[in-house]
């Protein structure tokens, strides 16, 4: 029975993805006659070709990438400690803070996206990648910092205070046992922050209209009906390749049997 939900839900998901494929790869002969095959006669690269040629996706990739990484960065410097922190404060203490961190991510983005822009603007960050992902920061490092906290919060206590009776400092006890022991969540949390900021558009758009990342500049061509729709779902396509790319790299980090011989 879990199987076939599963199976189910594996096809609700999968589904639209199969379906951007299918539109990028079949020739538009078959795409928009009344009743378009799932599966079609023949493969066409035509749309692809046609991003390459047409399209500026070099310079959107290149934003992107380094947007992406950068804010990776940031909330990796700065999730790392504060997720550490709260995760060793009282529990009452821990959980509040908690909700704070949620309540900052219940506010749209839209609404803060203006207001941002003008700090951005006013310090020489706009139209810069920086700027881009000081702002994205903002509002996905709450996110990653929650991750982390429990990721830190599932670690013994007890191998803390081994390392404190050993003779270790509190540094040293954390660079050393507590930070490889939460790699994984870590991980994760890094997977998380770069994903967010390669799917993100609203403070993209609003910071940097002239140079654009991938999911602009896929809005961009898409509304001016440069390749139709087939060259749209090609340039999708492409922003899914380097997604997966990154998920393949930092997966042998994803171990769920870190702690299996910590306590012995």
């Amino acid at each position: 029975m879990w199987y076939l939900a599963l199976a189910i839900i594996s096809i609700f998901i999968l589904f639209p993805i199969y379906l951007l494929f299918i539109v990028a790869l079949a020739p538009s002969s078959e795409i928009f006659r009344s009743n378009p095959a799932l599966i079609p006669s023949s493969v066409s690269l035509s749309s692809f070709i046609f991003v390459l040629h047409h399209y500026n996706i070099t310079s959107s990739l290149f934003l992107s990438l380094e947007t992406a990484f950068i804010v990776m960065g940031i909330c990796l410097i700065l999730g790392v400690p504060a997720s550490y922190t709260i995760s060793r404060l009282p529990h009452k203490v821990a959980y509040a803070i908690v909700i704070l961190l949620f309540v900052t991510e219940m506010v749209p983005e839209i609404q803060i996206a203006v207001p941002i822009a003008s700090v951005m603007v006013r310090l020489g960050l706009d139209n810069t990648a920086e700027g881009i992902a000081l702002a994205q920061s903002s509002i996905i490092l709450p996110m990653i910092t929650y991750v982390m906290v429990g990721t830190f919060r599932t670690i013994p206590p007890r191998l803390r205070e081994s390392a404190r009776i050993d003779g270790a400092s509190k540094l040293k006890s954390f660079t050393s046992i507590e930070l490889p022991l939460a790699l994984t969540g870590i991980s994760v949390a890094a997977i998380l922050a770069w994903l967010f900021s390669w799917d993100e558009f609203i403070l993209a758009q609003v910071l940097s209209p002239y140079y654009k990342t991938l999911p602009v500049a896929i809005y961009y061509y898409s509304t001016r009906g440069q390749g139709g729709l087939a060259a749209a779902d090609a340039f999708a396509i492409m922003m899914i390749i380097p997604v997966i790319i990154i998920v393949m790299v930092l997966q042998k980090y994803l171990r769920s049997d870190v702690l299996a011989g910590a306590l012995k």
